[in-house]
């Protein structure tokens, strides 16, 4: 081999090496940018999630708090009001009225006892102490009760499975969520019947309310009339949680709530 070749072959040599070099710096630069966009961008999500979380919380906070303060009102004013009203009616001398008075005054003394009773059960559920107190699966059931009494809906409640533990936030998260879905069933799904499944397995707790109502377009659940739907997944995403919904037009509805063990 000449002196020339020799040196060209080296050039060649070199010149390979040298590009072998750099397509791995590049890479290896390439591969660490990856890297820490992928982190950077977990890490704002991260830090997302969190503010989202913590916004969340707050919002549910403020209005547990004022929930609790209506339940005060309830209790201490216009319970008690309504109350002395009742009393005053008793007080009413019946000999110089007619019996047509006199039904009206017995009429309304009715009315007034269940109205002091709803505002009464009412107060209750709005106070967070109450499901401390009674538990989730008697809260639950004393929400059926009140819609039972009401001669409206016919109503049952089967709880299977074995009990566990659930962190009174969490209980409490489960019970608005459960009193968000009645209070759309009253309002929009002209129902006659509700039932309610509480289902402890041994990986979740489980729980489905069913009605035989008139059933909805589930596309509103994604438009503005769905913010109420909205609002009770991310309830649930705070704790974890999945809420989903089944509805056929004419046979009712759906709702089941998913809670990891």
């Amino acid at each position: 081999m000449n002196p020339s070749t020799y040196e060209i072959a080296i050039s060649i040599i070199v010149a390979t090496l040298l590009f072998l070099l750099l397509a791995g710096f590049i890479f290896a630069f390439f591969i660490i940018f990856q890297k820490r966009k992928r982190e950077y961008l977990a890490e704002k999500l991260n830090l997302q999630n969190t503010f989202q979380q913590e916004l969340l919380k707050t919002q549910l906070e403020i209005q547990e708090q004022t929930f609790q303060n209506i339940s005060q009102e309830i209790h201490d004013n216009i319970g008690q009001t309504l109350s002395f009203v009742k009393l005053n009616i008793n007080t009413v001398s019946f000999d110089l009225i007619s019996e047509r008075d006199k039904e009206k005054l017995n009429e309304s003394k009715d009315l007034l006892t269940r109205v002091i009773q709803d505002l009464r059960d009412l107060s209750k559920t709005l106070n967070t102490d109450f499901i401390k107190e009674i538990g989730l699966v008697k809260a639950i059931e004393q929400q059926l009760q009140i819609l039972q009494k009401s001669g409206v809906y016919k109503t049952n409640l089967l709880v299977t499975g074995e009990a566990f533990e659930i962190s009174l936030q969490f209980k409490l998260v489960l019970f608005r969520v459960v009193q968000e879905v009645l209070n759309n069933i009253v309002k929009h799904a002209n129902a006659s019947c509700i039932n309610i499944l509480i289902n402890y397995k041994h990986d979740m707790l489980m729980i489905v309310i069913n009605d035989n109502g008139r059933g909805f377009d589930l596309k509103e659940l994604e438009s503005n009339k769905g913010i109420g739907f909205r609002n009770m997944v991310n309830r649930m995403r705070l704790i974890k949680g999945l809420i989903k919904v089944n509805s056929v037009a004419k046979k009712g509805s759906s709702v089941t709530i998913e809670l990891l063990k």
